[in-house]
């Protein structure tokens, strides 16, 4: 998802405007089985984190992949 659109009674919550209820998705959790948990999501001027994925409405949607990346990687990386 691209942008998102919380129920009325999150928007009050967290004290979204409603000229600013859609929101740009920043980032999403992902496991193993390639669910999406939580978001973190921008209203505005206002950052909302962890919002899990039954509190969000899809409002743009646009596919993309995440592909398993292994640890021992050689484009990965060194970590540490």
């Amino acid at each position: 998802m691209k942008e998102v659109k919380l129920s009325s009674a999150l928007m009050e919550r967290y004290g979204i405007s409603e000229k600013d209820a859609q929101g740009e998705v920043l980032w999403h959790s992902l496991n193993e089985n390639a669910e999406i948990g939580v978001y973190d999501v921008k209203f505005g001027n206002t950052v909302v984190c962890n919002l899990l994925a039954e509190d969000v409405t899809p409002v743009v949607t646009e596919a993309h992949k995440h592909f398993k990346r292994d640890d021992d990687d050689p484009e990965r990386g060194n970590k540490k």
